[in-house]
């Protein structure tokens, strides 16, 4: 995964992966692992410790987001078709979609404090990394 795209992010953890800070590293910014960025961005120490405790944080929320998506799997499977109602397609459906807002909001938060704590001429940098990814992805979509 080395593309910058939130649908793909979102795919892949909801693929049914474990979180580890490694994977967080790895999947909040879009596949570019922080020592990449370290230096294309030339992150101070201080910067680099800032952003392992904002991936340390995501990597924790992403194993509780995971845990109940596959508690709402399992109930989607083990659900008995002849009685599936109107009501319990609805539940199921809520389930998801707030396990996968929950990411949404994780991740956002993480790129958030990420962006936070560049300086300008690093968020110029960083913007134009993330740019050429979405073009690269584009590209390769078509």
């Amino acid at each position: 995964m080395k593309k910058f795209s939130v649908v793909v992010l979102l795919s892949t953890l909801l693929g049914g992966f474990a979180m580890s800070p490694a994977l967080a590293d790895q999947t909040a910014f879009g596949g570019a692992r922080l020592d990449v960025l370290t230096e294309k961005l030339d992150l101070s120490e201080r910067q680099q410790t800032q952003i392992k405790a904002l991936l340390a944080n995501y990597a924790q929320e992403a194993v509780t987001i995971r845990a109940g998506l596959v508690a709402a799997q399992a109930s989607i499977r083990r659900v008995n078709l002849a009685r599936l109602g109107d009501a319990n397609v609805k539940r199921l459906s809520r389930e998801a979609g707030r396990l996968s807002a929950a990411h949404t909001t994780a991740l956002l938060i993480t790129q958030r404090g990420f962006y936070a704590v560049l300086d300008n001429k690093q968020k110029q940098a960083y913007n134009k990394i993330r740019s050429d990814a979405l073009q690269a992805a584009t590209a390769k979509i078509q």
